[in-house]
């Protein structure tokens, strides 16, 4: 696994060359508790099914359940975690975002990524595109998925 701390943000010598395509790699576990699912959705998506314990309770998934956005967070906090992150410029958008299932409190979740393409960039020789595929699992079952398109440093040999 290449992996880095999550609080470095990923190997400053790591660039889209060392992307190897179809490799697959796993983060840490993350637990997300009841008092932060309620903290981030009361201040960004204060629907009643994330903040209101007894609405919740009455609803389809009888219990709290994590934002969407809240699980996008959690998973770009565990994304930070690997190597490849350190080469990265900038991401240039997300495809195919689902929400599969609902993340419940006191779920372990981890991201499996994938590189499924990379490709030179037209206009810059120190630039590359890579697409990373994306899943995000709550004790083990799926809750999201995306694809990243993300710019990353090239090697520039003079």
């Amino acid at each position: 696994m290449i992996a880095a701390t999550a609080a470095t943000g990923g190997d400053p010598d790591f660039y889209w060359d060392d992307i190897i395509v179809n490799q697959t790699q796993r983060s840490s576990l993350y637990q997300v508790s009841e008092s932060e699912i309620i903290d981030f959705a009361s201040r960004y998506d204060p629907m009643p099914i994330h903040i209101d314990r007894n609405y919740a309770a009455a609803n389809v998934f009888g219990a709290i359940t994590a934002s969407g956005s809240h699980m996008l967070a959690i998973r770009q906090r565990l994304v930070l975690e690997f190597a490849f992150t350190g080469g990265v410029i900038a991401s240039i958008g997300y495809d195919e975002v689902r929400f599969l299932n609902p993340l419940r409190a006191d779920q372990q979740c981890q991201v499996e990524i994938q590189f499924i393409d990379k490709r030179p960039t037209s206009k810059r020789a120190d630039r590359g595109v890579v697409i990373v595929g994306m899943l995000l699992l709550a004790d083990d079952k799926p809750v999201l998925t995306l694809r990243d398109i993300a710019l990353m440093r090239r090697r520039v040999i003079a």
